[in-house]
């Protein structure tokens, strides 16, 4: 080979190294000067036919060019056979079994493309790979019949469908290409990659396009579809990287996650997440760690098991942690609602389960480590909790305990804690329901509204008229149907006034029960016997006990009882005020230290019993004996004594052992 032939060939070798093969960097390293395993015999049998008739051409065997940096190599060019000559204006290169390695000096990176043939243009720097192309790189391995090289973009662009390997993963899809600077393998058109990941781990993924990156990381786009052993995401995009010990999913566009945990190779209940944006950090074993979610609105579902309903939170984002798969604590910054379906019944349930709905501002919720069950949640902002459609309670915070089932209800004295449901109304500064035992309690400025079933006397007032109350506590207990209040109690029911220290209402036995320093107000009819005109007056009752039985129809006022009904007062230990139909008083009957007194004409008696009839406007005493007094200094004594109100008059009558007696003072003495 003469001295002119050697510089031609080392320019033309130049001229094919810097033009395009230093640009193909792509993700793996083998080792320097491999090639193909085989000649293809069939291209070694056309490369000089094709060359036939073209003038100025040169060919070599053996063809081995590198180019170094100082004492480092920077790529090295191999072919079986190379031939130059012109095509048009352009000088083209034509090379039989090429071999390719290029190393990046900084990281230390290699890479290696193998074909059967190569053309190449010095002008344009672009070249064409074909008849079978493979690109080695960091464990990726490119297949494709062709490739054409984009040197403005360092890109090279199948020409065909592409096949790609990665450790355990194969990708197919229809397009193809090669980001030699970067070190992206992307994939376009109906692209398909399953396999396992680096952990060996099962994959799938279906996507428009894919872009695989150094490091197991890739982002995919159109209709995107991955599926795991722990995961099943859908969305329009998606992205995975590393993260420490595990990986950084994250999803956009109309994502759908299924998290599918398992426990000692057992499948649990799965937890499905949809929204707008999703990001998914994982462990190393693939494990669920942290979910955050956001959407307009986003939601999360958890299916039902034995013990809970189906659940499903909605709101514009969502911060979760997990542990082993499943959902550990989850943090709602802002408006958000929580649904729960009706959960089985328990045995011994009189009340069917029914659908519970809760509403807040934000939240935070904690579960039990079955990532089913709640074990806490504090919220804040408008709370509500409705169960059916008649329960209801709704706060400016709450803080539920599902341990036991309770639930804490926190207001203020401008806006209380408000309960609700078929019978009652309560609202206090702090409500507390406890739902296992059937419970709700307020403490704090304690206002009720209790209606019992049709047909009730209780305190007087009509039989549909609500009871209202207030109180410093409260217990209403709906399964047994009683409401308990204590502490300045004041129950009313239209015109009916009733004022204790503490107060038991049993809708269930119609009764009611107050203690402490007790005074009731009752408005009932009274019917004149002569006339049957009726008139409604006002009747006081006080004492320390206070009793009703509506069966009974029987009001008792124990401990220092006092009645009053317009001028008669009636004092004793006990008083049982005997109520008779349409809101009037049949009689009232005291014993004990009786004292009945008419204030109209200051006549005064004592005794050991006493009836009261109001119809007959008349007061009977008796004792041992009886004693009756006025103003005047008169006084008579008997077994029997009736008052008869507004005449100034009082029959006496005898008992056995009991004579009469009367002293009676002139007037003017």
């Amino acid at each position: 080979m003469t001295a002119q032939t050697k510089r031609l060939l080392r320019r033309a070798l130049a001229l094919l190294a810097f033009g395009g093969f230093p640009l193909l960097v792509v993700v793996s390293f083998r080792p320097a000067g491999a090639r193909t395993d085989q000649a293809r015999e069939v291209v070694a049998g056309t490369l000089l036919r094709e060359s036939e008739g073209i003038r100025d051409r040169l060919r070599f065997e053996e063809f081995d060019y590198s180019e170094t940096d100082g004492d480092a190599e920077v790529y090295r060019l191999k072919a079986a056979e190379a031939i130059a000559f012109a095509e048009g204006a352009d000088r083209m290169f034509r090379l039989k079994d090429v071999t390719f390695l290029t190393r990046d000096a900084a990281t230390g990176r290699a890479a290696v493309l193998d074909a059967p043939r190569a053309e190449f243009v010095p002008s344009t720097k672009a070249f064409r790979v074909f008849d079978g192309v493979r690109i080695e790189g960091e464990g990726v391995g490119v297949r494709c019949v062709s490739f054409r090289y984009d040197p403005l973009r360092r890109l090279l662009v199948s020409e065909g469908s592409v096949t790609a390997l990665h450790g355990g993963l194969v990708a197919t899809a229809r397009e193809g290409s090669v980001e030699t600077g970067a070190g992206v393998v992307r994939f376009r058109q109906a692209v398909r990659m399953a396999g396992e990941d680096e952990r060996g781990r099962r994959i799938a993924l279906t996507a428009e396009e894919v872009d695989l990156r150094r490091g197991g990381g890739f982002a995919a786009r159109g209709a995107v579809v991955l599926k795991t052993d722990e995961l099943l995401l859908r969305g329009a995009e998606a992205e995975r990287e590393t993260y420490g010990d595990g990986d950084r999913m994250q999803a956009r566009g109309a994502v759908e996650a299924i998290l599918i945990p398992a426990e000692n190779g057992k499948l649990a209940l799965p937890v499905r997440a949809q929204g707008d944006r999703l990001e998914l950090l994982r462990d190393g074993a693939g494990n669920p760690g942290r979910l955050m979610l956001s959407g307009s609105p986003a939601r999360i579902d958890i299916p039902p098991d034995a013990t809970t309903g189906a659940r499903r939170a909605v709101a514009n984002d969502f911060d979760a942690t997990l542990a082993a798969g499943k959902m550990s604590r989850v943090t709602i910054p802002g408006p958000f609602a929580l649904a729960e379906s009706a959960v089985p019944a328990r045995p011994g349930e009189t009340r069917p389960p029914a659908m519970r709905l809760l509403t807040a501002g934000s939240g935070q919720l904690a579960f039990a480590p079955d990532g089913q069950a709640l074990e806490t949640a504090v919220l804040e902002g408008g709370v509500t909790i409705s169960e059916g459609s008649a329960t209801s309670i709704r706060s400016p915070r709450a803080t539920l305990r599902g341990t036991d089932e309770s639930a804490v209800f926190t207001g203020t004295s401008d806006d209380p804690a408000r309960y609700a449901d078929e019978k009652a109304r309560v609202s206090a500064t702090v409500l507390t329901w406890f739902r296992k035992d059937g419970r709700i309690e307020g403490a704090g400025s304690v206002r009720t509204s209790f209606r019992g079933r049709d047909g009730s006397d209780l305190l007087g007032g009509a039989s549909d008229a609500p009871t209202f109350s207030e109180s410093d506590f409260l217990r209403v207990t709906p399964s047994e149907r009683k409401v308990l209040l204590t502490g300045n109690v004041t129950a009313w029911r239209e015109e009916n006034v009733l004022r204790a220290q503490t107060l038991l209402l049993d809708d269930r036995e119609r009764s009611l029960r107050a203690e402490g320093n007790v005074r009731a107000v009752l408005r009932r009819r009274r019917v004149d016997a002569k006339t049957k005109a009726a008139t409604v007056e006002t009747v006081t009752a006080s004492g320390n006990v206070l009793s009703h039985r509506e069966s009974d129809r029987l009001l008792r006022i124990e401990g220092e009882s006092n009645v009053v009904s317009g001028t008669w007062m009636m004092a004793a230990d006990v008083t049982d005020v005997f109520l008779g139909p349409e809101r009037t008083i049949d009689r009232a009957e005291a014993r004990g230290n009786v004292v009945v007194e008419d204030r109209s004409d200051g006549r005064r008696g004592e005794g050991a019993r006493a009836t009261w009839r109001p119809q007959a406007e008349s007061i009977s005493l008796e004792g041992r004996p009886a004693t009756a007094l006025d103003g005047k200094g008169n006084r008579m004594t008997g077994a029997l004594l009736t008052f008869q109100k507004g005449s100034g008059r009082v029959d006496v009558e005898t008992g056995p052992g009991i004579p009469s007696q009367g002293i009676l003072r002139p007037e003017g003495t």
